[in-house]
């Protein structure tokens, strides 16, 4: 499944990348264009009644050039044969439920979230941070921020070090239903994700960059041997010099995580350091204390950053906790039961919660009914006769 998920987001990820038009591609394949052929019918099925066509020719255009050094598409066709029918049948049985039952009318009113956070300074002055709100601000002395509503980030910059205090801190709080992200003044990038706060200094120490994080943020460090960064959590410390990884530091999950994208990191804890390669994530219960070293695929513990929920054997519950930080709404359970349910999937996180949803109700015995921004899941209830 691992493999499948992998090979499907590299070959999607080519309708991004632009081929001038008539540009001369020899070597074609008939296998492969047949396979392009196939993307088209699956994306047009998921598009459910919509009349819409696509150019196969120009989308070969496309793929066909980024081919070279991959493993050979046609070995996909298996996997894309599969995906079209599921696709197929999974439009049919939306159709079929859009019919039957109308519990998810007006769902679309639960909307996904949107950048906004808030900036605490030190100074006692709160800054607001969303998509509306351009500012180019003198804070004091020393200290200018700029917020950039074109790309959801803020600007934190540093000139006369020597008029500011280090043991002052700033706090980025970014709120349920949003995220943000943050250019410290050492040129480090944070993404901060949503319930989750990030308290920094008004300015680096000499021997150290420290920072504090409660939930989860993902960090492209920049490299300064001279001053390692550190991220101080609840639970532990992760210390670099500079790498890509990401932190999950919920006080409310049940794991603490880092995952290493590239680079190197320790994570610091009373019983010793331990070294992190890429590709692998230290995950801690936070009951037990417990700490295991374990090979993943980062991506999908930093698809969040990219606009996507990847989802791989999930409780029911632990995948609400995550869409409750994101979206406006309240579960609750009509059966216990349906909270050690397990999904696996990838969705868009910029849909409205109805696609979720419906993705839910599509591969298992739950169902939904919305009333306002309360969301009540029950278990299908089958009758003798086979109806319900």
């Amino acid at each position: 499944m691992d493999n499948l998920m992998q090979r499907w987001e590299r070959v999607t990820s080519l309708w991004k990348k632009n081929v001038p038009h008539g540009e001369n591609l020899p070597g074609d394949r008939g296998e492969d264009r047949e396979v392009v052929r196939q993307v088209f019918e699956i994306r047009q099925a998921m598009n459910g009644l919509e009349k819409r066509k696509y150019d196969v020719e120009r989308g070969w255009r496309k793929v066909r050039p980024q081919t070279r050094g991959m493993v050979r598409l046609r070995s996909m066709v298996k996997y894309v044969a599969v995906l079209f029918f599921l696709s197929l049948g999974m439009y049919f049985v939306i159709s079929h439920k859009e019919a039957e039952e109308n519990n998810l009318a007006g769902i679309g009113n639960i909307k996904p979230g949107t950048s906004q956070a808030e900036l605490h300074l030190a100074t006692g002055e709160y800054l607001v941070l969303n998509v509306n709100h351009v500012f180019n601000k003198q804070v004091k002395s020393g200290i200018e921020i700029r917020n950039d509503t074109a790309s959801g980030k803020v600007y934190y910059r540093t000139s006369d070090v020597q008029s500011i205090d280090s043991s002052r801190f700033n706090t980025l709080v970014v709120p349920k239903g949003g995220e943000y992200s943050l250019e410290l003044s050492d040129g480090t990038i944070v993404w901060v994700n949503s319930e989750s706060s990030l308290r920094f200094p008004e300015v680096f120490a000499r021997t150290q960059r420290e920072v504090f994080l409660q939930g989860e943020a993902y960090f492209e460090v920049k490299k300064d041997t001279d001053k390692p960064f550190v991220v101080r959590t609840e639970m532990g410390d992760i210390r670099v010099l500079g790498t890509s990884f990401n932190v999950s530091a919920y006080p409310t999950d049940e794991l603490w995580q880092a995952t290493l994208v590239e680079g190197q990191v320790s994570i610091c804890r009373n019983q010793g350091e331990i070294l992190m390669k890429p590709n692998e994530q230290y995950q801690m219960d936070r009951i037990t204390g417990k700490g295991v070293v374990r090979s993943v695929i980062p991506e999908f513990y930093t698809s969040w950053r990219d606009g996507k929920f990847y989802f791989k054997a999930y409780t029911f519950e632990e995948l609400v906790e995550r869409l409750e930080r994101w979206y406006d709404f309240k579960m609750f359970y009509t059966n216990e039961n349906i909270k050690s349910r397990r999904f696996s999937g990838v969705v868009n996180k910029h849909q409205p919660l109805q696609e979720m949803l419906k993705f839910l109700e599509m591969t298992s015995d739950v169902r939904f009914h919305v009333k306002g921004n309360v969301v009540t899941a029950s278990l299908l209830v089958k009758e003798k006769n086979g109806h319900r």
